[in-house]
């Protein structure tokens, strides 16, 4: 999707674009992919393609980048975020697309994780995305790690921008340097680590946390740049994606061979997913251009739109079904057997975020275009209120 002003009201407002949907589709997909064949019984053959999730979050990250990118840069050329006060409309419109069902998310997980039920103040750094800013993510609600990267990144960029826009009095350079600013930010964080000899304590350490990967949300970022900017060099990357999706999969190759050399590399271990990052990025311009024969999209657009809810509740169908099969009695039968379990995976994963999102996302968003009254925020935030009220006194 791409965004373009309401020129009524000149609120913000999303109109679709195929090809990202396209992007943020096949991110979801590659997540949940990656979830579910942690489970059952499946040839280490096709077990090995579950590592399409790591790409899928890279995906997520450029994209975000890219979309948020725009709006900021939007915003910029029309005198919108050249204050605190234009600043903080910007954080509360962020805010109410993401924060509320992260909250019910959270609050679910402390009820019904994987390790048992945790009380609600077991984990207080989640509450303000704090739980991977510079070390590892403790093993409860670990998903989270990619949200707390784009929270930061909400909170930062902007402020960044408004304080170098403040010194070089340059609105373009100002948006240029904020980003490569956090880019050394990143490579800075993975350069003061010893090289790793053990996968899990690198993928902790590095991949998982905030200071080491809000790098690839940047390179979405300068392609938005390049794009408002310097739109020749947009189609000059785009003519060059049958290079960089050949590069892509070669990268995927070596991910499903077990990532050789990776823990014999420093060199590896630091710029390995700044790579990852840059080619994703660049496969943007192409899916930008990408148009739908289709004028609703259909499944493409419908996964793109709950991506979102996808990505949060997944783990949580997952816990939840397995624990109803137990209930059932039927586990042994069911979990062993890949082809009625993922389906039955997937089912559920559709089902509960379209609620998810109809209930909760949906009604913020609308919340956003219309006047703060009590009546409207009531009417916006009465499931989300509900469900939080019920996670954290009676479950």
């Amino acid at each position: 999707m791409i965004l373009t002003m309401n020129q009524e009201n000149t609120d913000i407002k999303t109109v679709r674009v195929y090809g990202l949907d396209v992007i943020r589709a096949f991110a979801i997909i590659f997540v949940l992919i990656g979830h579910s064949f942690e489970h059952s019984k499946i040839a280490p053959e096709i077990q090995v393609f579950g590592r399409l999730g790591i790409l899928g979050v890279e995906l997520f990250f450029v994209l975000s980048g890219y979309l948020i990118g725009t709006i900021i840069m939007r915003l910029i050329d029309e005198g919108r975020l050249h204050s605190i006060s234009d600043i903080n409309e910007f954080w509360k419109r962020r805010w109410l697309r993401t924060l509320p069902l992260y909250f019910v998310v959270l609050l679910a997980f402390l009820r019904f994780d994987y390790h048992g039920r945790h009380e609600l103040l077991d984990f207080p750094d989640y509450f303000v995305f704090m739980q991977n800013f510079a070390y590892k993510i403790p093993e409860f609600f670990e998903l989270s790690w990619s949200l707390a990267i784009e929270e930061h990144f909400y909170l930062w960029f902007p402020i960044a921008f408004f304080v170098l826009e403040r010194i070089t009095k340059r609105a373009r350079l100002a948006i240029v340097l904020a980003a490569v600013s956090f880019l050394i930010v990143a490579y800075t964080f993975r350069l003061s680590h010893p090289q790793f000899q053990d996968w899990n304590e690198y993928n902790r350490t590095i991949r998982l946390t905030v200071l080491s990967r809000i790098d690839a949300i940047m390179f979405g970022v300068l392609m938005a740049a390049i794009k408002r900017y310097w739109g020749f060099g947009f189609e000059w990357i785009r003519r060059g994606t049958a290079i960089t999706a050949v590069l892509l999969v070669l990268l995927c190759t070596w991910w499903f061979v077990n990532a050789p050399y990776l823990m014999q590399s420093r060199a590896l271990q630091i710029n390995l997913y700044t790579v990852q990052a840059v080619l994703c990025a660049l496969l943007l311009p192409w899916f930008d251009a990408l148009r739908s024969i289709n004028a609703r999209g259909g499944f493409i657009v419908l996964t793109s739109k709950l991506s979102y809810s996808l990505y949060l509740v997944h783990i949580l169908v997952i816990i939840a079904v397995n624990r109803l099969l137990s209930h059932l009695g039927l586990f042994d039968q069911v979990y062993g057997n890949p082809f009625i379990l993922y389906p039955l995976y997937f089912v559920f994963f559709y089902f509960v975020s379209w609620v998810t999102y109809h209930q909760i996302e949906e009604p913020f968003l609308r919340l956003r275009d219309v006047p703060k009254t009590w009546q409207n925020i009531a009417k916006g935030s009465w499931v989300f209120v509900l469900a939080c009220v019920l996670l954290a006194t009676v479950f």
